[in-house]
């Protein structure tokens, strides 16, 4: 039964890095519409951003606002530059352009790093708490603690400033929330830019918990898009709650099936959802985008 028990608050750390994971991914796509196939990409970026402040004999966690801030100011270009100026076309076009991005930035993050496994040791990451029988690895419940501090700050901003308002209106109602002055595309700059700040932001999580090569990108956009999926658009909480559920999938097919076999329980998951629920346990309706 301690092993049950075990399991389940490894699951409940991991859960924390998902929801973060995820939840830029979500945003991007409530407000604009917009499936980002970069978004693991961009995590990745994240990862590879803190390695080279690791090796360059910083500590990562200090800098992990300003990774934040260069990850929010490369997503207002990437919105302002390509994606706005596809907003009126197919969306399968916007898809493409995204595919694109992802196999751009795998290539040049192959280019320059090589496909060696990277990883960020913490001073810490071999100490542990006890409580009872259960172990607390430091450097997964410092990336929880951090998790929850970040989505807490996220739900503020979204909940109570001027700019969080309009970019909840903008994904309920665009056309509305235009007869009321909000501008959409500069609500669709604001929304990109925090979601690849939080993919970058993520990224360093990443690197904290594992080793990373450039070519991981796809799992993890597929592991932010099946958490959506689980919990629905419009719902941080909703998030937090898929990601548990994941992460309990993931942790319980591990430990009794195997490694091997994590990828597949997912996927199942992921078809399963679609096929029953396919607006999430707790998502609501969307207004499409213009």
């Amino acid at each position: 039964m301690e092993i049950v028990f075990q399991l389940f608050l490894d699951a409940l750390l991991l859960s924390g890095f998902y929801t973060v994971l995820s939840v830029g991914f979500s945003l991007m796509w409530g407000v604009t519409g917009i499936i980002n196939l970069a978004y693991g990409s961009f995590i990745i970026l994240g990862a590879y951003l803190s390695y080279m402040i690791y090796m360059s004999g910083f500590d990562v966690l200090l800098f992990l606002p300003l990774i934040f801030i260069l990850g929010f100011l490369l997503g207002l270009f990437f919105q302002a530059l390509f994606v706005n100026r596809l907003m009126g076309y197919e969306p399968f076009t916007i898809l493409v352009l995204t595919f694109g991005f992802d196999v751009v930035i795998t290539n040049l993050l192959n280019l320059i790093f090589k496909a060696d496994i990277r990883s960020i040791s913490l001073p810490f990451e071999n100490f542990s708490l006890f409580i009872a029988d259960l172990i607390l690895p430091l450097n997964r419940l410092l990336v929880f603690f951090f998790s929850l501090i970040s989505l807490f700050a996220l739900y503020t901003f979204l909940r109570y400033s001027w700019t969080g308002r309009a970019i909840r209106a903008v994904s309920l109602d665009p056309v509305g929330a235009q007869l009321c002055g909000i501008k959409p595309k500069r609500v669709f700059m604001i929304s990109t830019g925090i979601a690849i700040g939080l993919a970058l932001f993520s990224g360093s999580f990443y690197a904290m918990l594992q080793g990373f090569t450039p070519f991981e990108s796809g799992w993890l956009t597929i592991r932010a898009f099946l958490i959506c999926v689980i919990a629905g658009l419009g719902s941080v909480s909703g998030l937090a709650f898929g990601s548990f559920i994941l992460s309990l999938f993931e942790v319980f097919s591990g430990f009794y099936l195997g490694e091997d076999w994590k990828d597949v329980v997912s996927l199942m998951l992921l078809i399963a959802f679609l096929t029953i629920r396919p607006r999430g346990l707790f998502g609501i309706k969307y207004h499409e985008k213009g």
